[in-house]
């Protein structure tokens, strides 16, 4: 009987040890192919990605073309591009969002040859179009002709919050009417609201103010500039001019 009895415990420890075995097998080899990268399994997040944001649908950038606008004189139309950049719900980049109603700012324009239907952008980086506005000789006649444009181009965000809007600096471009010849004719940290174009003399005037670090205008002036470039931009006053103005504004 105890001979029975001792017989059985060794069956019963090698069933036991047995099965723990296989067990510790089963858990080695799961955790090997757990490790093991499969091509049917697909690539690994990278770390610190979550699996929703991987998953996720990209947006559809919001791009619309508006009606082109024959430029008078020349063979060129004027396209303008509104658009959104491809952005999650909370966007960080031009403009914003408003469910239902995008409000879809003025990022570029279009100078399509009317015979060849070519086509180039005016700019090629990420910008906002604040305002631009045709250089005409302001004759309705047959001969009047675009002698260039003028924008108000916001390019840098400069009050920090991410995106680029009308609280981030402007600055005045010009070019010609085929959108070639693009420059910047004001300085960064100045404002420009107003300008009037002389068509006889072919001139710019651009009220320019200049600002200080509190973001208020310390004093404005109007900036003379060749639509051509055969000049320099020059101030209508200068300098000791214009603090004689404030001299006798103070006293």
């Amino acid at each position: 009987m105890r001979l029975d009895l001792e017989r059985y415990n060794r069956l019963l420890w090698a069933v036991n040890g047995t099965l723990l075995l296989a067990g510790l097998i089963v858990l080695l080899i799961t955790g090997l192919t757990a490790l093991w990268p499969s091509r049917d399994r697909g690539q690994s997040l990278p770390a610190g990605v979550p699996a929703t944001a991987a998953d996720a649908p990209s947006q559809p950038a919001i791009l619309r073309l508006g009606l082109p606008k024959s430029l008078k004189g020349t063979d060129i139309l004027l396209v303008p591009v509104e658009g959104l950049p491809q952005e999650s719900e909370e966007p960080r980049g031009i403009g914003s969002y408003r469910k239902g109603a995008p409000s879809v700012p003025l990022f570029n324009l279009l100078f399509v040859d009317a015979k060849t239907l070519a086509s180039r952008p005016l700019l090629t980086r990420k910008s906002l179009i604040l305002r631009y506005d045709t250089l005409e000789d302001g004759e309705e006649t047959r001969s009047a002709r675009v002698d260039g444009l003028v924008v108000s181009i916001v390019d840098a965000n400069t009050n920090g919050n991410g995106r680029l809007d009308e609280g981030d600096e402007a600055r005045i471009w010009l070019c010609d009417a085929s959108g070639r010849n693009l420059r910047a004719v004001t300085a960064a940290g100045t404002t420009c609201g107003n300008w009037h174009y002389d068509s006889l003399r072919r001139t710019v005037y651009l009220v320019v103010e200049t600002r200080s670090d509190a973001r208020k205008a310390e004093s404005a002036e109007v900036l003379a500039v060749p639509i051509d470039g055969s000049q320099p931009t020059r101030p209508l006053a200068s300098k000791a001019q214009m603090d004689e103005l404030r001299n006798l504004l103070q006293h």
